[in-house]
């Protein structure tokens, strides 16, 4: 009988176990009954412990009868179990649709060696992963229904539910010829469609000229800014999270000059953000976030013209280990300085002077050092050094000397506080080596000062 131990409650219950379970409710009577005897051993007669024994005898004969051969049966269901989780996951042709996507925009822009390529690489991928899957799903079917047969020889009853494939509803051959398909369309659409002919057929030599001289009007003039594009609608924005929209390419065209390797690490900062999203402030959509775990050294802000469509964006970061330094870069247009912006607000509450650049990567111009609550010049240990280094735990190290300031104002026994700070120090100093461990001390110590600065006593703690 296959039945999992959380499942024996209902074993029990099923009519064909009543005849043995009341059979052995009796003899559990007769030698619950001889072992009370067998507590006074003078009382006890030889009758009364053989009666004890073949019951005891015959309670194990019934067991073993009913008992079958159970390691068979878990050999079996391990196997079975192992097929199960052999089983392989549906293979995934993102990759292949978005390579083969770039390589008809290379056939769009004429590019066809390369666009084909792409393409060619994208299908053969594809077909190698659902080969692949189709091989292996096909060689495990085989074995699981070998597993299964085998499992259907030993038992005689299931109560708990075997180990079994999961329904296979993802219609994997079907996604993938919708990806061909779709491809294949994008592909012809890429050849066939020739943009601005028409344009270029019915344009006058002289339109033609002053087409070329809005391209190559230099971009820091605001009238020729606005000549080349028109301030795009940026309604969508209120509300919305930064991180949701820092690679929206509508988003992007707000900034100028802005490198591929520095946005990144403006995305990265825009990470973490409050509910209030974007807002609208003083005619700028305004937004401001922080990278994950260093909210107290990497930060993020923009602000973009709502009249003009043009944004300034700053970032700050911790750089120069192991002196933990955080220094400030920013990107601006020429004719709207950060200055002129919300985020000259924002830079000076984040400790921030910058004098942003339309360049494409200008270097730092300010600094800030972090903030602790002992003298890092003078840092000696590694605990020390990892905490000047880092700003999730320089803030800790703020944080707790101001916990430590309540506690000891609220305790009586200073004698105590000070015996129990410089045991819990010369713990970190001595056993701290790695940010682990001071993230785990920071966080019990600061437990335990908050409950003596509410309760005022040190030794229960």
């Amino acid at each position: 009988m296959y039945v999992l131990a959380e499942d024996l409650a209902d074993a029990v219950t099923l009519e064909e176990h009543q005849e043995l379970l009341e059979n052995l409710s009796r003899e559990f009577e007769v030698t619950t009954k001889a072992i009370r005897l067998a507590v006074d051993i003078g009382s006890i007669s030889l009758a009364e412990k053989e009666k004890a024994m073949l019951a005891l005898y015959e309670i194990e004969k019934k067991c073993a009868e009913h008992q079958g051969d159970r390691g068979e049966l878990e050999g079996a269901t391990a196997s079975l179990l192992n097929k199960v989780l052999a089983w392989p996951k549906s293979p995934v042709f993102t990759g292949s649709f978005l390579v083969s996507l770039l390589g008809c925009f290379f056939l769009f822009i004429k590019n066809f060696s390369l666009g084909l390529v792409l393409l060619v690489f994208a299908t053969s991928y594809g077909v190698f992963q659902l080969a692949s899957f189709e091989k292996k799903k096909a060689q495990l079917a085989v074995e699981t229904a070998d597993a299964n047969a085998r499992f259907d020889s030993l038992v005689t009853g299931e109560i708990s539910p075997r180990p079994a494939l999961p329904v296979d509803s993802e219609n994997v051959r079907f996604r993938a010829l919708a990806f061909v398909g779709i491809m294949a369309a994008v592909a012809i659409a890429a050849l066939v469609y020739r943009p601005h002919d028409a344009e270029k057929v019915a344009a006058s030599p002289t339109e033609k000229v002053s087409q070329t001289n809005i391209v190559a009007l230099p971009a820091t003039t605001a009238n020729s800014a606005q000549i080349r594009r028109s301030p795009a609608d940026l309604t969508w924005l209120a509300g919305k999270y930064p991180s949701d929209v820092v690679n929206d390419r509508r988003f992007r065209a707000a900034f100028n000059h802005v490198p591929q390797g520095e946005w990144k690490k403006i995305a990265d900062r825009l990470v973490i953000t409050n509910s209030a999203g974007i807002q609208l402030k003083d005619g700028y959509y305004f937004g401001e976030g922080c990278k994950a775990h260093l909210c107290g050294s990497d930060k993020a802000a923009f602000a973009i013209n709502a009249a003009t469509g043009k944004g300034d964006v700053i970032y700050k970061q911790t750089v120069g280990c192991p002196s933990g330094k955080a220094v400030a870069n920013g990107f601006a247009w020429n004719d709207m300085s950060i200055g002129s912006t919300p985020l000259s607000a924002w830079a000076l509450s984040n400790d921030m002077t910058i004098e942003a650049s339309s360049a494409s990567a200008s270097e730092p111009t300010s600094g800030v050092t972090l903030q602790t609550s002992f003298n890092c010049a003078k840092a000696r240990s590694d605990a020390e050094h990892l905490i000047c280094q880092d700003a999730e735990l320089a803030a800790d190290d703020v944080e707790l000397a101001a916990t430590f300031a309540k506690a000891k104002a609220a305790v009586t026994d200073q004698a105590a506080l000070r015996e129990r700070t410089r045991r819990e120090w010369n713990f970190r100093e001595q056993s701290c080596h790695d940010r682990n461990c001071l993230v785990r001390w920071y966080a019990d110590q600061k437990t335990v000062l908050t409950q003596i600065a509410q309760t005022g006593n040190v030794e229960a703690n």
